[in-house]
């Protein structure tokens, strides 16, 4: 036992990012107006259908809960009440900023390395964690992408966003700087859902929820990009799911590289 647990502990020390973050940081190529360009807040005591910041985008929690139309939408844009606003940290329109609040545990599994797992049940809706690392420019993704080599693993995630311009990507990496979210796998039938969330600034966090209830030692995992069953090449996939589409989604724009994660 003691040994398993200390191999256990060299893997995650190998694999962990050089700095731990809770959120995301500027990188390379990103735009910097974006991170220092402050959001307005509300002038609200309690925030209900007359808050700025609900009446703009609706409200997206009941109970702390994410209203479940919204999970794995890239259409419904989700902004909580900021450091800005007047109203009180325990507003209802204050979730993801307060941080993880389930307890998580990184372990070994049978055949895709570290997992991430959850101790304790968690209630369809709830907040999970974020996917945080180094917001990068795509140029940026590409080129550490190009610098891999086949056994590399590669976390470098694309959020996509439909907005009325068009597609809205934005690019994170935690392999450097990175938070407990890295070590969540895929699955196709995944049991949490991404949900991009602003706050204090336009950079979205990478929120996932419980998309149902999952039980305690239940390992979590989400899609890490379109599914395709068509798909007859790339990485194998190990989720072990009735609908897996036997390998790992993919995105070719980060030279074939996968779409959300590898």
């Amino acid at each position: 036992m003691i040994k398993d647990a200390a191999m256990l502990l060299s893997w995650i020390l190998d694999s962990s990012p050089d700095t731990y973050v809770t959120q995301n940081i500027p990188g390379p190529g990103c735009e910097m107006d974006d991170f220092e360009d402050k959001l307005l807040g509300c002038q609200c005591l309690a925030c209900d259908r007359d808050c700025k910041c609900t009446a703009q985008y609706g409200n997206a929690y009941k109970d702390k809960k994410i209203d479940l139309t919204l999970l794995g939408s890239s259409v419904t844009p989700v902004f909580e009440c900021n450091s800005n606003c007047s109203c009180p940290s325990q507003c209802q329109n204050r979730v993801v900023q307060h941080g993880i609040s389930v307890q998580l545990q990184i372990f070994n599994t049978d055949n895709k390395g570290l997992g991430l797992q959850t101790l304790e049940k968690i209630q369809t809706g709830t907040f999970v964690c974020e996917y945080a690392g180094e917001i990068i420019s795509l140029q940026e993704a590409q080129s550490r992408c190009n610098k891999q080599k086949n056994t590399d693993m590669n976390y470098i995630l694309t959020v996509k966003e439909h907005c009325k311009n068009g597609i809205l990507k934005t690019y994170v990496d935690p392999d450097k700087l990175g938070n407990i979210g890295r070590y969540i796998n895929h699955s196709c039938s995944p049991n949490l859902s991404m949900v991009p969330i602003r706050v204090d600034t336009m950079v979205p966090k990478v929120c996932l929820f419980a998309n149902r209830d999952i039980e305690p030692l239940e390992e979590l995992s989400f899609v890490y990009g379109i599914l395709r069953p068509d798909q007859k090449t790339g990485t194998k996939c190990y989720c072990n799911s009735n609908v897996c589409t036997g390998f790992m989604p993919f995105d070719e724009e980060l030279k074939s590289s996968f779409d959300f994660l590898e």
